[in-house]
């Protein structure tokens, strides 16, 4: 009897470079390519897959950081993992999906923007008072500032709760050869920022312009539960 290991997914590339050779996968296995059509899917076997943990994300980003060479990446989050002998029907199910988001992120990077608090205080703050600095209007007026200077179609903004100086942060698709100048087009706003420090970092794949495809099984397995 065949037996088929589970593949962990790490992206769906087109365009890989003939000289890519990847990291070490999640738990240490060899990560590979299995054809999709003219697209590569980056891949390894797993036995289970390992909690997540800062070093096994570390893993997974690193992999998929790896393929940013290529012409267009769409990114997995952590985690995703099908059974070897389910795959083909498993992407051949989310084709269209993919081929939409592959054009969509053709050719970008995602550049991410940290807006953090500059009080020194935020880590000896007792527990539940409000933290100091910027209130929620005041970091939503900057970053519509920075939206506006970056002068891009594709932004997503995400405000902060949780401890630290973090405090918001925002992620712009950006095409790989205006990284340089989105980075000028938003140093006047960062350089101005009062009580804050705009922090750009990248570029990264695009995390947070890529659909969830596994979200597809939870959907479908709510819809035969209704029927």
């Amino acid at each position: 009897m065949t037996s088929y290991p589970t593949q962990y997914l790490y992206a769906i590339v087109d365009g890989l470079p003939r000289a890519w050779r990847p990291p070490a996968g999640v738990d240490d296995s060899p990560v590979a390519t299995r054809a999709l059509d003219a697209l590569s899917v980056v891949l390894g076997d797993v036995v289970v897959v390992p909690p997540s943990s800062p070093r096994t994300l570390a893993r997974h980003h690193d992999v998929v950081a790896s393929t940013l060479e290529a012409d267009a990446v769409l990114p997995f989050r952590y985690g995703v993992a099908v059974d070897g002998a389910e795959l083909p029907a498993w992407l051949a199910g989310r084709r269209a999906a993919i081929a939409a988001a592959l054009a969509a992120l053709r050719g970008c990077v995602e550049m991410s923007v940290k807006l953090l608090r500059l009080d020194s205080a935020v880590a000896f703050r007792p527990r539940g008072a409000p933290p100091p600095g910027p209130a929620e209007g005041e970091l939503r007026a900057l970053a519509d500032r920075l939206v506006e200077r970056a002068a891009l179609d594709e932004w997503r903004y995400r405000p902060s709760g949780g401890p630290g100086n973090v405090v918001a942060s925002l992620a712009f698709l950006v095409p790989k050869t205006e990284v340089a100048a989105f980075l000028a087009r938003i140093a006047p706003i960062a350089s101005r920022a009062v009580g804050v420090a705009v922090v750009p970092t990248g570029p990264w794949p695009a995390y947070a312009f890529a659909p969830s495809l596994e979200r597809r099984d939870r959907d479908a397995g709510a819809e035969r539960r209704a029927g």
